[in-house]
């Protein structure tokens, strides 16, 4: 007798944790800053490339929209945007690790900021990067797991590794968009005889 596969939602179960992490590593790592740098300094981690700096975003991700009182607007995008997510992450197949990753990431990066967007109605930020005259903007552990969600996202998008990465092991085959008709004739053309 074979061992017998974990179901599908079990399986998704594991990768919501992924989100729990974020979360919980984002909200520990404002309090810590808040703490520690509310009244004003740096700690320099890499002289001239790196410090923690703390900072208040009132706008989104890396201080875009920080001008004038967003707050709600943010906030119910934040909602919409994880429903969206936690949805797709649901339909996607088990074995789509790289999606489900990537869902999950976004989820809990999504999640951190909007804790804090409720609880304070700004965002705080704290990693600082910079070369001489040219700095990044502050941001923080959720922006950085949003970045790291949306990069696996392109690069599932765009390189798809399954016929149908996008549906539920019980959901019928989702119609062939045209680019993954593209990669199955460009691989059928390989001509593995």
């Amino acid at each position: 007798m074979t061992g017998i596969k974990p179901s599908n939602a079990a399986d998704k179960l594991w990768y919501l944790t992924i989100t729990a992490v974020v979360v919980v590593l984002d909200q520990m790592t404002k309090s810590w800053v808040a703490a520690a740098l509310r009244e004003g300094g740096d700690i320099v981690l890499i002289r001239g490339l790196l410090n923690f700096s703390y900072t208040e975003n009132p706008g989104i991700a890396f201080g875009m929209l920080n001008d004038g009182n967003v707050k709600w607007l943010l906030v119910t995008i934040s909602f919409v945007a994880i429903t969206v997510v936690i949805f797709y992450l649901m339909r996607t197949s088990a074995y789509n690790r790289l999606l489900l990753v990537a869902l999950s990431l976004l989820a809990g990066g999504i999640s951190g900021n909007l804790i804090d967007r409720i609880r304070m109605g700004r965002v705080i930020d704290f990693i600082e990067v910079y070369y001489k005259t040219s700095h990044f903007p502050v941001f923080n552990v959720a922006d950085t797991a949003i970045t790291i969600g949306a990069i696996f996202l392109a690069y599932d998008l765009f390189f798809p590794g399954h016929a149908h990465p996008h549906m539920d092991d019980s959901s019928e085959p989702l119609a062939e968009t045209p680019l993954v008709s593209a990669v199955n004739s460009i691989e059928g053309d390989k001509g593995l005889d």
